[in-house]
């Protein structure tokens, strides 16, 4: 397949893709990254297949199909005149097909937020940030409210990548659906390169218990929704994951999260936490946890992830006794502070200081990949 000028071809696709969503279709910067990777595969010049390729990754009903088709044949006679102008490796650098997924959603959400500056003309060149790094790294105190939909579109991205990485892993397994091909060509080795016996492999599946507890104070106001939302993907990720939240109370909210979407889930916490914004009592609701859930547990069946600051109004000799016994029962204790984004954070309040001799893992939580590094942690711990 000869260079086209990847520059053009985007720019005729992010205008089609542009028009289709706003006839109504979901139309998502992960989507359009999949129907440019799809192209590699076809022929530029064959209408037929460009259509498909694009429709494939684009449609989801009948009533879509029919605004795709209309507005496809727009489309295409634009990109006719593109076709004709084809890049040299001088010209261009790499061809399309080489370029990477992560480079194509920078590209993407660049262009889809770029707007020349007005009265000069200059357009902002596509490499130069990523608006993805941008929000990843943003501290959940600076979003607005209007931002709410494009954090959305980053926590669905997030989760989806952390649910592939954990799907992906494979073992072999003698009524597996998958051909192992690497081991069944050195099996093949012993027999002189004849294949007698397909190794078969299937999708490793090796559940890991999660129990989330977050602290919903007055002090976290300013995290708590974005991590929460966090805990409600997580909790479809790891089937067998509990989630509770605390004050000077726990709640189990677990079925809470199970039952709605997102925006009902929230709303249904809000209304069962009577207490929220209050005050913490972080030993008293461990105790609680530990009397009534925790000893149900096999010893170190279970990862603990516990989001707080620390700030407690509770007994620190409760918080250490709890501790311990948290600790002693757990496969991993986590303990997530959104302060630590802070470079002058230091765990100096009492309650932080009682709970971190116990902590495995003492983590931010303050943006986007504070949670995405939590996510790669439990996909790790769920390999072993």
């Amino acid at each position: 397949m000869p260079g086209y000028r990847k520059g053009e071809i985007l720019s005729h696709l992010l205008l089609f893709a542009r028009q289709l969503k706003q006839k109504g279709l979901k139309i998502t910067p992960g989507r359009v990254v999949d129907a440019v990777r799809s192209l590699r595969f076809i022929d530029f010049s064959i209408r037929q297949d460009f259509a498909s390729a694009l429709k494939v990754n684009f449609v989801s009903s009948k009533e879509e199909l029919a605004i795709f088709d209309q507005l496809f044949e727009q489309f295409w006679n634009r990109f006719q005149e593109t076709l004709a102008k084809v890049a040299t490796p001088e010209e261009e650098g790499e061809e399309w097909s080489e370029v990477s997924g992560d480079e194509l959603i920078s590209i993407i959400e660049e262009q889809e937020s770029a707007t020349p500056e007005e009265g000069t003309g200059e357009k902002r060149s596509p490499y130069s940030y990523s608006p993805q790094e941008v929000l990843l790294g943003k501290d959940f105190s600076q979003f607005p409210p209007e931002d709410t939909g494009v954090l959305e579109q980053e926590f669905a991205r997030l989760l989806a990548q952390l649910a592939t990485r954990i799907s992906r892993r494979r073992e072999p397994s003698a009524k597996g659906r998958e051909i192992h091909f690497p081991r069944t060509m050195r099996n093949a080795v012993r027999y002189g390169g004849d294949i007698l016996e397909l190794i078969r492999r299937r999708r490793k599946i090796k559940p890991l218990k999660v129990i989330l507890i977050c602290d919903v104070s007055g002090s976290m106001d300013a995290s708590t929704r974005f991590i929460l939302r966090f805990f409600f993907g997580l909790q479809r990720i790891f089937p067998k994951s509990e989630t509770f939240v605390f004050t000077t109370r726990l709640t189990r909210i677990t079925d809470i999260l199970s039952r709605y979407k997102w925006q009902e889930a929230l709303a249904a916490v809000s209304k069962r936490v009577l207490d929220w914004s209050g005050g913490t009592k972080i030993g008293h609701c461990l105790h609680i946890f530990n009397e009534r859930y925790a000893k149900a547990l096999p010893a170190a069946s279970a990862v603990v992830i516990l989001v707080s600051d620390g700030w407690d109004r509770g007994d620190p000799e409760l918080l250490d006794a709890e501790m311990k016994r948290l600790k002693r029962r757990v496969r991993r204790l986590i303990w997530m502070n959104p302060l630590m984004g802070s470079p002058e954070y230091r765990p100096l309040c009492q309650g932080m200081r009682t709970a971190l001799p116990y902590i495995d893992d003492f983590l931010p939580a303050s943006n986007l990949r504070d949670l995405k590094s939590m996510g790669e942690v439990l996909a790790a711990l769920s390999a072993n």
